[in-house]
């Protein structure tokens, strides 16, 4: 339980979650390498499995608890964490380095920082999927509004229904859990954290089918079952997709486009 609580669950930590990514981690928010990440969290947590609105009470009480630290504390002592600047050079040294982290490790490098989101891919690469959906979720809380992520989260509702891929390194192990059983459990923190990235984008921009978005998988998540749950998906996302469009023009938000390429699309 405490583990939801810890820098591996929060969406400053693009390059981890519960399963995923092993050894170090990077915070955003503090711009500093995490060394323990399990056992590592702050006031500032935004949990990655659930969106804010239905975890809110419960961060509320986490802040509280750890609002006397100015950064990172011991999740487990509640004793300050000391912030380590990340350089690729300590990562060489230790033999960390790890790519992932080093590219979020650039996010306060890139002005401005919505270059940087946009560029990052997400895909199939289970990892880099990950990273994509906190950075984009990050993104859009700070911003705190819809209108500069539309974009962003159209790209997350068009990779929600792939498979992710993982690499036995790019799997946490410390829990004893292993091999397919280990991707497969996996493959459900990527889900959750893009999908808990459409419901906050529902919720900046009013729309419930999107807030709400679990309630309209007609029940495919109960059994967490991803073949049967992928098929719904595949259906739910051409919807969703659509409905941020008809929502960003109705605006006047969406991009700016001839009104016949922009009937030809909703035709395709």
């Amino acid at each position: 339980m405490d583990k939801i609580y810890s820098c591996r669950n929060c969406i400053h930590n693009g390059g981890q979650s519960l399963l995923i990514g092993r050894g170090y981690g990077f915070c955003i928010k503090h711009n500093s390498v995490i060394c323990r990440p399990s056992r590592t969290t702050c006031k500032y947590l935004h949990r990655k499995d659930l969106p804010y609105l239905l975890v809110d009470e419960g961060l509320r009480e986490h802040a509280s608890e750890f609002a006397g630290f100015s950064a990172m504390a011991d999740l487990i002592t509640q004793k300050p964490v000391s912030r380590i600047p990340y350089s690729e050079k300590f990562a060489w040294e230790r033999r960390e380095f790890d790519p992932v982290n080093h590219s979020l490790a650039l996010y306060h490098r890139t002005n401005p920082t919505w270059i940087f989101v946009q560029t990052m891919s997400g895909g199939i690469d289970g990892r880099r999927s990950l990273a994509q959906a906190s950075v984009v979720r990050r993104y859009m809380d700070n911003c705190g509004t819809w209108q500069s992520s539309y974009r962003l989260i159209l790209g997350i509702i068009q990779d929600l229904s792939l498979t992710p891929i993982f690499n036995e390194g790019d799997l946490n192990d410390e829990d004893g859990e292993m091999g397919e059983e280990l991707k497969e459990d996996a493959l459900w923190d990527v889900f959750f954290t893009r999908l808990s990235g459409i419901q906050e984008y529902g919720f900046h921009s009013g729309i419930e089918d999107l807030m709400w978005a679990t309630d309209n998988l007609n029940g495919a998540l109960v059994s967490l079952d991803w073949m049967k749950l992928k098929k719904e998906l595949s259906l739910k996302t051409k919807e969703w997709t659509q409905i941020v469009i008809d929502h960003a023009a109705e605006e006047g938000e969406f991009f700016k486009m001839d009104d016949s390429i922009y009937e030809t699309w909703q035709l395709s």
